[in-house]
């Protein structure tokens, strides 16, 4: 007979992975000054310029199947293992033809530079390894195993950093230890995803539950390929655009402006990235416990609060950023301060978006998702050639803002249609929104400040 379950709890996730989703952040914030120190201008451009292809592949060639891992094992755990190797082979399969696809087009990626060129196929072969722990990390989430999660986030961040930092010292931080450093920490801290395959299901879970949700029909009478790959193939195109929407400026910025260009907007994405990185993370979790158990208001809550915390970041950040940014930067990337307010604004804009498309998934809808993040994405390439020849870095930040407001004008409008809720509540912060998150934030002040408990 099954266990009592307990009700998967957003609280512990969004905490787990909002506290190690400041990891990534920050660990740009100490690497980023590092990298244009010791690479400069070019360099950091030419950094960019061979780390984009790798990380469309890695959401190219998952097919979808992380969010499908999560999707399912949520409700049926017990399917970890028979899943972890369809979707594992099915994966590196595709990351060896995308690494073909890859070579195939270096000569237009690397703008005819051998020496880039060589650095993109090197970082794109690393990345095929690296596509199975995108594998595991989805089971992962579906298992609501949001320790291991933020320790595979410590683990990632903590070595890049101690790398960078042994490396700039030793003045031996160039283009091809950094590819190298990038690509090979993911693997290292990609074990502590092994329990997946060593201990019982039913053993894993973080929120103590133990049976299965109520079967989902897509598994009824199902083996374990078809429907992985059903679900995952509606995701992968979302995941794709979403991936391109997020790179498109780095793979298209060098051959239609400038690499000085793509520096700037480098260091302009790196700071605007804090509070999506945050949001993306709270996005993560919401995925893996709405999964198992669909909730409207929490999704909408979601959306609001994320957005309340990312709006008090945001001014943060931009009030403070002329003090900081050539001190931390160096005075060549003075010029990026406007680009990185344009940034953070466009970032606010697009957090009540990623919560909608969140929610579309969790409630078995990634079609909807997908299909608003590929206009998205057709919309942002289009603006982008038409901008960035011309205007440049300021081009780029327009079209980002101007996508962001499409994508989540679309997204809302599908879950008010989905879900059943109405479209402001993903967005209209209410004063209870406040008081909640007061609540919480010194709720969080009092356990790590024993005189206060006191």
């Amino acid at each position: 007979m099954a266990t009592a379950v307990r009700a998967p709890t957003l609280r512990r996730a969004v905490v787990m992975m909002t506290a190690s989703s400041f990891l990534v952040p920050a660990a740009g914030l100490l690497t980023a000054p590092l990298l244009a120190r010791a690479l400069s201008t070019d360099g950091r451009g030419e950094l960019a310029a061979a780390l984009a292809p790798a990380a469309l592949m890695l959401a190219a060639a998952t097919l979808g199947l992380p969010d499908a891992l999560t999707y399912f094992l949520a409700k049926r755990p017990r399917m970890t293992r028979p899943a972890l190797f369809w979707a594992s082979l099915i994966t590196t399969g595709l990351g060896l033809v995308c690494l073909l696809a890859v070579y195939l087009a270096l000569p237009f990626l690397s703008g005819g530079d051998g020496v880039l060129a060589r650095l993109i196929l090197l970082a794109t072969a690393l990345t095929v390894p690296a596509l199975v722990v995108n594998v595991f990390r989805g089971a992962a989430t579906g298992h609501q195993m949001w320790m291991a999660i933020a320790v595979e986030r410590l683990i990632n961040t903590a070595l890049k950093v101690l790398t960078f930092g042994l490396l700039f010292v030793a003045r031996d931080l160039t283009v091809l230890a950094a590819v190298l450093v990038t690509c090979l920490t993911v693997l290292v801290a990609g074990v502590v995803y092994l329990p997946l395959l060593r201990r019982p299901a039913a053993d894993l879970t973080d929120d103590g539950s133990t049976a299965e949700s109520p079967a989902d029909p897509a598994l009824v009478g199902e083996g374990v390929v078809r429907p992985l790959v059903s679900f995952g193939s509606k995701v992968w195109l979302g995941s794709v655009a979403s991936m391109m929407l997020a790179r498109a400026a780095q793979l298209l910025m060098t051959p239609l402006s400038s690499v000085e260009d793509l520096g700037l907007f480098i260091v302009a994405s790196t700071v605007s990235d804090v509070p999506l990185v945050v949001a993306l993370a709270i996005q993560g979790a919401l995925f893996g416990v709405n999964s198992k158990a669909r909730d409207a208001a929490q999704v909408t809550s979601t959306a609001r609060l994320t957005l309340l915390v990312a709006l008090f970041g945001c001014l943060v950040l931009g009030g403070t950023l002329p003090l900081w940014i050539v001190p931390l930067f160096g005075p060549e990337f003075r010029a990026a301060l406007v680009p990185t307010l344009m940034l953070l604004f466009s970032a606010l804009l697009c957090i009540p978006g990623l919560m909608a498309a969140t929610g579309l998934s969790a409630w078995g809808r990634p079609g909807l998702r997908s299909l608003g993040l590929s206009v998205t994405l057709v919309v942002n390439i289009a603006m982008f050639v038409l901008l960035a020849p011309r205007y440049g870095v300021y081009g780029a930040c327009w079209t980002s803002i101007a996508s962001n407001v499409l994508m989540t004008t679309y997204m809302i409008l599908m879950s008010r249609r989905t879900m059943s809720v109405r479209g402001r509540d993903f967005w209209l912060i209410r004063g209870a929104d406040v008081r909640r998150v007061w609540a919480e934030g010194m709720s969080i002040v009092r356990r790590l400040n024993p005189r206060r408990r006191g």
